[in-house]
Order: structure tokens, then sequence, then C-alpha cells
């Protein structure tokens, strides 16, 4: 399995057939539909999409839902518990679209709690992270993801957002410090040399601190 970020630290890599070649490929919120210019980076492959459903960025109509159901898509994952008014309310406007056309669950409650209590409020990447170790697969890498240090790949539906708007929201010091636990902690998690030369730096910096 793997999971692909939305960060240009892909462009010109030529992982695309590399990410195609799994057998399970993840993506996170606005990665649909995958701009073919991208291809040869980014892939061209969708199963499964962990979404935050927010419908000031993109609200999802039935012609997309069955447009996705055309390229492929499986599933659909909530990155938001329902536990909260707010999120319910994105889960049934979902619902609406989708028709039963595409598989639809939210992530437990419990997991964004568990995330809450060691990074903060986390990024929809790092909840996909945790939900899926949470079941029994074989490995999970994971590429694409360059903590806001990077620019977004020019996907269609992803808008700009203001770097000091994403680090007020999500404490990426926090993420960076999470993730590397993970990776040492879990034999299934492998991360891209990118992420790897982050994490690295990250926990060395925390060291000296130390």
């Amino acid at each position: 399995m793997v999971l692909v970020g939305p960060a240009s630290t892909l462009k010109g890599q030529g992982q695309g057939a590399f990410i195609d070649s799994h057998d399970v490929v993840v993506r996170i919120n606005h990665a649909w539909p995958l701009p073919q210019a991208l291809a040869e980076d980014i892939g061209t492959r969708t199963d499964v999409i962990y979404h935050n459903l927010n419908p000031r960025n993109q609200r999802i109509l039935p012609k997309h839902v069955a447009q996705m159901r055309k390229d492929g898509l499986l599933w659909v994952v909530s990155s938001h518990p329902a536990n909260r008014p707010r999120y319910v309310r994105r889960h049934r406007r979902f619902r609406r679209a989708n028709k039963g056309r595409l598989r639809f669950r939210a992530i437990p409650a419990v997991v964004k709690r568990r995330l809450k209590r060691r990074v903060g409020f986390p990024n929809s990447g790092m909840v996909a992270i945790a939900d899926l170790l949470r079941f029994p697969i074989a490995s999970l890498y994971v590429t694409g993801f360059s903590f806001y240090t990077t620019p977004y790949l020019k996907y269609p539906n992803y808008k700009r957002i203001p770097k000091r708007m994403a680090l007020r929201n999500h404490n990426q010091r926090r993420h960076k410090t999470y993730m590397a636990h993970l990776v040492k902690k879990e034999e299934r998690l492998k991360v891209d040399p990118f992420i790897e030369s982050i994490l690295q730096k990250h926990m060395e910096r925390r060291k000296r601190k130390k």
C-alpha cells in the first residue's frame, strides 16, 4: 500500500510507475482528478481518498462521484469522525451526492482523539497514516509529504493555502516528532528519502536542544 501526498517534492522523481504498482493507492483531500501531465511523477491510480469533505474548498457533487467511480476510486474516508455536528453535516452532504456508489466511512473518534494528544490538530495525511496502520496491512509506503516546507503540486482542485495559515492550524514540529516515532516503532511504515531526511534533521535538532 502507498499513501501519496500532494507536495511538490514528487515533481521530477519519476515515481509514477512505482506508485501505480502498489496493490492499493491512497491519496488525500483534493488529489482528484489527477493531472495527466504529472502522471510520470504521481501515477494514474487512486483507490482510496482520505477527505476532509470541506465544502468551502470543493463541494463534491453527484457528477464528481460518478466520475470518481469511472476513474476507479473505491473508497472515500472522512478524515473527521462523526462526533461533531459540522462533521455530521459534511458526511450527510457527501452521502446525498454519493447515493451508495462509492464505499464510505468516517475514521473512528478514538483515532483522532489519540492523535490530538500527540500532535495537536492533525492534518489529513497523519490521520490517514494512523488509521491505515490499524488494519492488518503488510506495508505502508508514504511519499509526497513535506510538512509544508514546499508548495503543493498543481492539482486542479487544490487551492493555494498560505503557509502561515497551514502552520497555525497544524503544529508541524509535533507532527514530525510523532512521525519519527512511528517510523522507528512501526516496521510496516516506510517513507521516501525526502521525508526521511526531514525527520532525521528534526530529531537531531531536538537532541541538541536537550
